[in-house]
């Protein structure tokens, strides 16, 4: 089995497109198998109408509890960017990580408890310093990467080569 590490924002629309884009590819690659790593493509305190870093926790509480989690990736990117909804919100990201196969009042309590905030801080860490990524979303596999460039969409055909690259 390959492992594919994708750096994403929830709030991010090249991220959107890219997430969506490598599920509808996914199932052409059997044996490649995902490592989501949540980012913040603004973290604070650059001045945001909206941050990600309580759907980024939601995502790594539903991970934790063996949840669908693709399935709260679409859910989370249809709730922003379709629908317009507050993914800051925890009752919003309670009601959808219910609808991902896991206890949602553990949800809630492992974002009142903050209890993946350093892990966000973490990522953010890695992905713009130690990386030091110029945009998201990233995709690296072994010895191989498939980097943004800020305000340049990559392709989903960019995508489906580098999948067949490291296949």
């Amino acid at each position: 089995m390959k492992e594919l590490t994708v750096y994403f924002d929830y709030i991010c629309p090249y991220c959107y497109r890219g997430v969506m884009d490598l599920m509808d590819l996914l199932p052409q690659f059997p044996d490649i198998s995902v490592i989501w790593v949540p980012c913040e493509a603004h973290p604070r305190p650059e001045r945001m109408s909206i941050y990600s870093d309580t759907a980024s926790q939601a995502m790594l509480s539903v991970q934790a509890q063996g949840g669908d989690v693709m399935k709260f990736h679409k859910l989370v990117f249809e709730a922003y960017f379709t629908n317009h909804q507050r993914i800051d919100d925890p009752v919003l990201l309670t009601r959808l990580s219910g609808q991902c196969g896991v206890n949602r009042a553990k949800v809630l309590v492992d974002l009142s408890d903050n209890r993946y905030a350093k892990e966000i801080l973490a990522n953010n860490e890695l992905v713009w310093g130690e990386k030091a990524f110029f945009a998201v979303p990233d995709y690296e596999a072994a010895d191989a990467s498939l980097n943004s460039i800020e305000d340049v969409m990559i392709s989903k055909e960019e995508l489906k080569k580098f999948l067949e690259r490291i296949a």
